[in-house]
């Protein structure tokens, strides 16, 4: 397992990189999404009422972090879950950069390999049985982990304030913010191309939010956050789905 300080996509500065200011727009995209359409659960008509999102296209770049934003409904964490393969769509395609300069489906790279590069993090951890390290040997057994290079997701996340015993600690004696912070050093330490990241700090106090950007923002990412202040700071691009289905890309 390699030690966090030799990866520099996650070594953490004394400032955040001024991602808002670079458009990350050159070269090949890591990440394709054409004509994502989703249908509102349970309905089966065909007017525009019935779309969560209809017909969204965008290219996310290396380094690059698309945040989406959006009322509460509208189908943010819902895209997140579509572009993740987690979630079934009613149209689109999602297409991945591989080596050659090519592009990869899900189901050219099987479905366990696509959510292994482009991972999906929720708000919310899962309330799993045992402690994060069990957690950690779990994720790492997966057959699409063993030939990937991991990095140490305990010295991550002792970058965020996570002191080194609460790993030992059952997920139920954490508080929100170190399952949080731990779900997040786990996704880092796998070392996807793309992170779906919803509402990635939303029980982070302000410090510890503040770490916890200087690392993402140096990723590849598709973020969902709510906070205006936090998008300005972290966002290249914004996605905004609007609650008509519409969406506007910025």
């Amino acid at each position: 397992m390699a030690s966090a300080s030799t990866y520099g996509a996650i070594s953490t500065s004394s400032a955040a990189p001024d991602t808002a200011s670079s458009e990350h727009t050159t070269g090949t995209p890591m990440l394709r999404v054409r004509e994502m359409t989703k249908r509102r659960d349970g309905n089966g008509n065909d007017n525009d009422s019935d779309y969560l999102f209809y017909d969204v296209n965008f290219d996310l770049y290396e380094n690059q972090v698309l945040v989406v934003r959006g009322p509460s409904g509208v189908g943010k964490t819902t895209i997140l879950r579509c572009i993740a393969q987690l979630t079934p769509y009613e149209a689109g395609v999602c297409s991945l950069a591989t080596k050659g300069d090519s592009f990869r489906k899900p189901l050219q790279m099987g479905i366990p390999a696509w959510r292994a590069d482009v991972m999906y993090v929720p708000q919310r951890p899962a309330q799993l049985a045992g402690t994060p390290l069990d957690f950690v040997d779990m994720v790492n057994s997966f057959r699409v982990q063993g030939d990937r290079e991991h990095y140490d997701p305990v010295e991550i996340a002792e970058d965020w304030g996570i002191a080194q015993e609460l790993w030992d600690k059952k997920w139920p004696e954490l508080s929100g913010g170190e399952q949080q912070r731990i779900a997040l050093a786990v996704a880092l330490s796998c070392d996807p191309k793309v992170l779906l990241l919803d509402e990635p700090t939303s029980a982070l106090d302000p410090r510890s939010t503040l770490l916890v950007e200087e690392t993402l923002a140096q990723r590849t990412c598709i973020w969902i956050t709510h906070d205006d202040a936090q998008a300005k700071r972290v966002a290249s691009r914004i996605l905004t789905i609007n609650p008509d289905a519409s969406y506007s890309l910025d």
